[in-house]
């Protein structure tokens, strides 16, 4: 950790592991002007500040791989998806209805 003016900054290793992302997109952010940064000597250095934790990405509907493959044969038999369905299992239903729709 470096104080330039009084602002906390880190290094691009230090930003990446504090975002979880790694160092080359952190430079990328910088470039882009999405995060401002100085050099100092041969290092970037951001401040502490302009770089927050990744939040938890909560993945898919929680299905199991065999609960999604018996859900795949449900919509296969012709079923209606139940309401409620994450985005992923809406796009897998429109496919359904456009490939049973296609052969028509």
């Amino acid at each position: 950790m470096h104080v330039v003016d009084g602002v906390e900054m880190v290094d691009v290793l230090e930003a990446a592991r504090i975002a979880s992302r790694s160092p080359e997109t952190i430079r990328r952010w910088v470039w882009s002007g999405r995060v401002q940064a100085v050099k100092y000597g041969t290092k970037l250095l951001i401040p502490r500040s302009a770089i927050t934790p990744a939040q938890p990405v909560e993945h898919g509907s929680g299905l199991t791989l065999a609960q999604w493959a018996a859900e795949i044969s449900t919509r296969a038999a012709g079923k209606k998806p139940s309401p409620g369905l994450t985005a992923a299992e809406l796009l897998l239903a429109e496919r359904e209805e456009r490939s049973s729709g296609a052969g028509s």
